[in-house]
């Protein structure tokens, strides 16, 4: 078994490069910079990891690097300014997709595409990370057992201040500082909105902002609720406050301002933990409230990177689901989450 990971050398694409060789699956480490791709495959474990040249935009060389395989895993970034390359060509290799992006734009025009997929009897499994990978299972556990319909839905990802921030992870938060957001309930603001959170240990009460994410198409549908909040808050509290302040004074960062914050991370990046969380809360008319949370007070990144390797490894088994799909359609909400703990992670209601 193999599957090709575009962006495999960067911060989420070698975690995921990893558990796809841990599992026994030889890997493809494809990115723009041959020397580090193969430096990448030489580390992995097992046998069989090639590391090659593939700029993920440049459909030539999509259609180059797919050859042979039957799963792509997309871990390159920001995805809003990806393109269709990679999507177009797998449908046209016969190449299950998967990717752990969280970019709204991006998972609507992965749905898009879902009557070309089916088509060709391939999956194209978005968003398998912490958002709404994790966060959709976890609401869907909450909503278990529920004799009514809740009104309102809010999602919280907790990011630890000394996981690895790329570049690109940085820019895609920066660019939504000040944003709108269209939800079902009106127009919001990117790192606008304060709320106060009660998070798992050891994280407890954090404030929290808002944030760009698929779920405000997604949870409507899947829960009926009528309202939507997607959060985000950082290990550093005063890392927080600051993107909360940037956000008031301007709509307007380019990537200037994304190298100049990822350089500042670098510098507190001792400060903290490691560990993150992601946590669903649904609220129902009568006052009563449900939540479920996953978290770990280390390594965090790798917490949301396991879906992604899990769901291209089921891709390549035989029989999988085809169609646009998430992590827990594909994995099941409860399995996936069950798994995640089985590594050391915990669930909590």
């Amino acid at each position: 078994m193999s599957a090709i990971v575009f962006g495999g050398y960067g911060t989420f694409g070698s975690l995921v490069a990893r558990e796809l060789a841990c599992l026994g699956i030889a890997v493809r480490v494809a990115g723009r910079d041959r020397l580090r791709a193969e430096t990448l495959a030489e580390s992995l474990a097992g046998s069989g990891h090639r590391g090659i040249a593939a700029d993920v935009t440049r459909p030539d060389e999509v259609r180059a690097a797919l050859d042979g395989q039957r799963v792509a895993v997309s871990c390159a970034g920001p995805f809003a300014r990806l393109g269709d390359a990679l999507l177009l060509g797998c449908i046209a290799a016969g190449c299950h997709h998967v990717d752990l992006s969280d970019d709204r734009a991006w998972a609507n025009r992965v749905r898009s595409l879902d009557g070309h997929f089916r088509a060709r009897r391939l999956a194209a499994a978005w968003g398998c990370s912490s958002l709404p990978g994790l966060s959709g299972a976890l609401a869907l556990c909450a909503l278990s057992g529920a004799v009514s319909t809740p009104e309102r839905a809010r999602v919280t990802l907790f990011i630890g201040n000394r996981n690895p921030k790329g570049v690109a992870a940085i820019r895609s938060i920066v660019g939504g500082l000040g944003k709108p957001i269209a939800a079902p309930q009106g127009i919001l603001r990117g790192f606008g909105g304060r709320e106060v959170v009660v998070l798992p240990p050891p994280f407890g009460r954090r404030a929290v902002y808002d944030l760009e994410s698929p779920e405000y198409d997604l949870f409507p549908p899947l829960l009926g609720v009528r309202a939507v909040s997607v959060k985000v808050g950082f290990g550093l509290r005063s890392a927080t406050l600051a993107f909360a302040l940037l956000a008031r004074l301007s709509s307007e960062f380019g990537d200037g301002a994304a190298a100049l914050l990822g350089g500042a991370g670098d510098l507190v990046r001792g400060v903290g933990g490691s560990g993150g969380a992601v946590m669903s809360e649904l609220f129902f008319p009568d006052g009563t409230v449900r939540r479920a949370a996953i978290s770990t007070p280390d390594d965090g990144q790798r917490m949301v990177a396991l879906p992604c390797a899990w769901t291209a490894a089921r891709l390549l088994q035989p029989d999988p689901p085809v169609g646009a799909l998430t992590a827990y359609q594909l994995l099941g909400a409860r399995p996936l989450l069950d798994r995640l703990v089985a590594e050391g992670c915990t669930l909590s209601f």
